[in-house]
């Protein structure tokens, strides 16, 4: 174990060092799921003789080797946002605190009959949406190196009728600006009058305002009506890893269709999965259900969102979501909640949490910096005393998650990572989409939200 974490800090500090700082971020996260991992497989095997224990500990130690499969991939790399981002991923994530409770983890409950039933119908609808999917991926020219869809085109959802719902679809690419020019030469009708202005404008809006995503919405492609939106992969990276914006990365918590895979962005994913249930852990009591965990956990990203407020989403969307895509969400999150020391099942749709200060201000460490800095601002706009400094996080977490109203304050730190991107990628889409398509994709929504609002 002491050679895994030499070997895994020499590597990130040998990156640092050569400037490569979006490879050192995967790199710390992946020795931190690593580590968690082994930790995890040791503890158990030490604490279990039955053959149970013995297939967990096996199954974890496969999971951590397809981690350090990932690890030897070679990647390009971009310069970093900021210094600030470099010391989430190497401060935070290199000092591993292991948040045991001091208990043997129980596996999670198999699905019922009727969950196994519906997540077979929904693989099998996925498989033929996929086909759809990739084929319309095959008319752009310009070259997408990760691509996902998501949202109610891809996923059913409670609260819509027979019509089909526009598809979500996100390209991640290496160089935004090139891609532009690429497929303004082929698409130019897909672009509002931004595309006018050439492919360095509309790079400049993408990544300037909002959440660094630029979306062309209402674009029929064999047939299918699809909305894309094109991201950097470094952006999308440091969302996942490091929560700047939760946009994507929020997104991202409820199950999402790979249309074409990426070696590096499949850790990233996982890391920021694992960073929802330990925020939604800091939201919620000692005992709880599975639905309160996914519901929790999908309301994250809608957190601060003004257009919760304002009648352009439909105020009953998590319920929605959690309802219907409940055996997704267990297959999703199922790993990561069994590889939690401080999480475990107790019965057979209650989990419980180790309260414990020392264990919560370990999990707190391994939050992302943006939102352990935001909560440390709210708290000490509660009147704690919460030093600056690297040296005083071990203290400043115990009395974080000590404090009397943590689990409003974790949601106010959400709040307040989600809601100036939301709203500045929303009023971004009258340049992106046009007025007309602007209105017209308003109009849909508040239509959404009438009719949940007449089905209470």
């Amino acid at each position: 174990m002491n050679a895994l974490i030499v070997r895994s800090r020499n590597k990130t500090l040998n990156l640092l060092t050569n400037g490569r700082f979006e490879a050192a971020k995967i790199a710390a996260a992946v020795f931190q799921v690593r580590c968690e991992s082994k930790l995890a497989a040791e503890e158990d095997s030490s604490k279990e003789s039955s053959n149970d224990g013995s297939v967990a500990s096996m199954i974890r130690m496969r999971q951590t080797a397809s981690m350090e499969d990932s690890t030897n991939v070679q990647t390009g790399v971009s310069s970093p946002k900021t210094t600030k981002t470099a010391r989430s991923s190497t401060a935070s994530l290199l000092d591993i605190r292991s948040a045991s409770s001091g208990t043997t983890l129980r596996g999670i409950p198999p699905l019922s009959p009727e969950e196994e039933l519906k997540l077979e119908d929904m693989r099998s609808a996925q498989d033929e949406i996929t086909g759809e999917l990739q084929n319309v991926l095959k008319q752009f020219n310009a070259p997408i190196r990760y691509a996902f869809a998501y949202g109610s085109g891809v996923y059913k959802q409670s609260g819509y009728g027979s019509s089909k719902p526009m598809v979500d679809l996100i390209f991640a690419v290496s160089h935004p600006d090139h891609w532009h020019a690429l497929n303004l030469t082929q698409n130019r009708s897909h672009y509002s009058f931004m595309g006018s202005l050439g492919s360095h404008a509309v790079t400049f809006v993408q990544e300037r305002i909002g959440a660094g995503v630029y979306y062309n919405p209402f674009i029929e492609i064999n047939g299918v009506m699809v909305k894309y939106g094109v991201v950097s992969m470094d952006t999308l990276s440091s969302d996942l890893l490091n929560w700047d914006s939760l946009y994507l990365a929020g997104r991202m918590h409820k199950p999402t269709l790979t249309l074409r895979r990426d070696p590096l962005m499949r850790i990233s994913k996982q890391v920021n999965l694992t960073h929802a249930v330990r925020a939604a852990l800091l939201m919620l009591p000692k005992n709880f259900s599975s639905t309160d965990l996914f519901q929790t956990i999908t309301s994250l990203s809608f957190r601060g969102d003004f257009r919760m407020r304002v009648g352009g989403e439909n105020p009953q969307k998590v319920r929605n979501i959690v309802d219907v895509q409940m055996p997704l969400f267990k297959s999703r999150y199922k790993s990561i909640i069994e590889g939690l020391p401080n999480l475990e099942y107790i019965g057979d749709d209650v989990l419980q949490q180790d309260m414990g200060p020392v264990a919560r201000a370990a999990m707190l460490r391994k939050m992302p910096n943006n939102f352990y800095d935001q909560l440390v601002r709210l708290g000490r706009k509660a009147g704690n005393r919460l030093p600056p400094g690297l040296g005083a996080e071990a203290a400043n977490s115990e009395r974080l998650v000590g404090m009397e109203g943590i689990r409003d304050i974790s949601a106010q730190a959400i709040e307040r990572i989600v809601a100036r991107p939301a709203f500045t990628q929303s009023a971004k889409g009258i340049l992106t989409s046009g007025v007309m398509k602007s209105i017209s994709y308003m109009r849909a929504k508040n239509e959404k939200y009438k009719q949940a609002k007449n089905q209470k």
